[in-house]
């Protein structure tokens, strides 16, 4: 264990093992989980006082992986039957009586008409219908019509959300008011409600969990735009940053949007999270082309901003602990602005980390702070363990640090160096991510090996232009002209990339999504491979492994 440098990767990967069974198996019984977690952690306090090191980590990680499950199995239990779905299903059961009592037809499946009230989750997206929101409900009452009583969903429902819902505005009045519902800010509005689309055929992703575990328990669907009624504003921090992004959006459609609207759309993406504006086909295309990560706000863009601050800083001979103070700040501000999400949330923490460490003068190697970011994210979030948002680009962070270290090792010349380390980080994140491409979007690409050397310098460059001109643009409409002109042709660029797979479609083909258990033995020869690299033997089979599970999830 002495050898071990990372050892928060030890809880990290417990816990992630944890919550993934946790959530596949949510029947196991409490009793037994409290009583399994209980015996592993004696065993690890004893394995500890006999300084055994090898039972301390053995019983720490069954500690960890049984108190994973535990809480993604309550996580899934309130995510799959939230006080807003026992609501609903029980106004559903009175409107069908009633129309079976009037004489009418009822529905084949449980929907019910109800005055739904929440909190707007995030800001409300553009569609070609009208409008798309996401609330948080603490409050569905039947339509006033229906002769039933409304359904209370508690006394404190609105601070631990009751359950969340997708609806869509129909009509063209949903255009003209989408920029009063912002997030935080609370709405009443009459909707058509009812479950989520579920797909039952075996290998069939259902649409109905996956939603759940977003925190989505119901759709919904409103006649007109004049239909929702604003009746609260969202606190300061919520309203300035619903301003912000609004002021950023206008921007970008000023500066980018004569070039292209498809432009300003990856645009808004990259610099705000702003994905409404991006069309179904562009975005297969890039999943295509293993380039869609470059449109998400990941880990490259907080990098990115956090390596301009630092330069900044470096240039103005500031880099104590007010530089250190002042880039946590704006990166805890801008992950705010942007919205949050869990790859957003892996990204910041992982650099508020870093700066803290710094604060301080301390230093860790990068490895044991992503495990310990993964840990934290996983503990707060358990159901974010098979979230493709957290799983993604956790996994490229941790490939990209395992191998770009090693070709830095390499007697290159000095003008490859960065060549090298790309592409080896390129095939590190492919095969490392392999498995869950196949699993999340049904398809394995190896076009992303060669578009990432320009795909990554062209997101650069859009987020780069695309800040400095929602920067600019009040001073200067000019500049904010030419920078977006910049974001263009960069975005443009982008867009291009994906180009390559129509030429050789051989770089990217769809599979079937391969069993759990082929997913486990890739991983698992995957860690076996990594603890274990100096043992030749288990080096050999620990591949042998890896690759037949590769060619099993590719040949299917």
């Amino acid at each position: 264990m002495r050898r071990v440098r990372a050892v928060a990767a030890i809880p990290a990967l417990a816990l992630l093992a944890g919550s993934a069974v946790g959530l596949y198996v949510p029947e196991v019984s409490d009793v037994l989980g409290v009583s399994l977690l209980l015996t592993s952690t004696v065993a690890a306090v004893c394995a500890w006082r006999a300084s055994n090191a090898l039972g301390v980590g053995i019983a720490a990680s069954c500690a960890f992986l049984i108190g994973g499950a535990l809480l993604s199995a309550a996580a899934w239990a309130d995510a799959w039957r939230p006080p807003l779905r026992l609501a609903f299903e029980e106004l559903a059961r009175g409107q069908r009586a009633q129309a079976t009592r009037e004489g009418r037809r009822p529905p084949e499946d449980d929907e019910a008409f109800a005055i739904v009230t929440g909190t707007l989750r995030s800001d409300a997206a553009v569609t070609p219908t009208g409008a798309s929101i996401s609330l948080a409900v603490d409050s569905i009452a039947p339509s006033v019509v229906s002769g039933f009583p409304g359904l209370s969903l508690g006394e404190g429902s609105r601070t631990r959300n009751a359950g969340g819902l997708q609806a869509t505005i129909v009509g063209s009045l949903a255009a003209d008011r989408i920029g009063e519902w912002r997030a935080g800010r609370r709405v009443r509005v009459p909707l058509q409600l009812h479950r989520p689309s579920r797909y039952l055929d075996p290998d069939v992703p259902d649409y109905e969990r996956a939603l759940a575990r977003r925190g989505t328990t119901l759709v919904g669907t409103a006649k007109s735009g004049a239909l929702v009624e604003l009746i609260g504003r969202g606190s300061r921090i919520e309203e300035l940053a619903a301003a912000a992004r609004a002021f950023a959006r206008g921007a970008i459609a000023r500066a980018v949007g004569p070039w292209s609207s498809q432009s300003a759309a990856i645009v808004a993406a990259i610099v705000i999270g702003d994905r409404a504006g991006l069309d179904d086909e562009l975005q297969r295309r890039l999943q295509e082309a293993g380039t869609y990560h470059v449109i998400a706000i990941s880990g490259g863009n907080i990098a990115i901003l956090a390596g301009l601050m630092l330069a900044a800083f470096r240039i103005a001979g500031m880099l104590g602990r007010m530089a250190m103070l002042s880039a946590i700040a704006v990166l805890v501000a801008y992950a705010r602005l942007v919205g949050g999400g869990a790859s957003v949330d892996r990204a910041t923490m992982m650099a508020v980390v870093y700066f803290g460490a710094r604060l301080i003068d301390q230093r860790s190697p990068p490895l044991n702070t992503i495990a310990f970011v993964a840990a934290c994210l996983i503990a707060a979030q358990p159901l974010s363990a098979t979230d493709p948002a957290f799983v993604l680009p956790f996994g490229a962070t941790l490939a990209i640090l395992l191998m770009v270290p090693t070709v830095r090792a390499w007697s290159l010349p000095r003008p490859l160096v960065p060549v090298a380390a790309m592409l080896a980080a390129s095939i590190a994140a492919e095969l490392m991510l392999m498995p869950v491409g196949a699993l999340v979007f049904e398809r394995v690409t190896f076009a992303g090996l060669a578009l990432n050397f320009a795909a990554i310098p062209l997101m650069a460059i859009v987020q780069i232009a695309g800040m400095a001109l929602v920067l600019v643009s009040p001073v200067s409409p000019g500049g904010a002209d030419v920078l977006g002109a910049a974001a263009h042709f960069a975005a443009a660029g982008l867009i291009r990339t994906a180009e390559l797979v129509r030429y050789v479609p051989a770089l990217s083909f769809r599979v079937a999504p391969p069993a759990w258990w082929v997913v486990v033995a890739y991983y698992g020869a995957l860690v076996v491979l990594l603890i274990w690299w100096r043992r030749a033997r288990v080096r050999r089979v620990a591949i042998g492994v890896t690759a037949g599970a590769a060619i099993w999830i590719v040949a299917q």
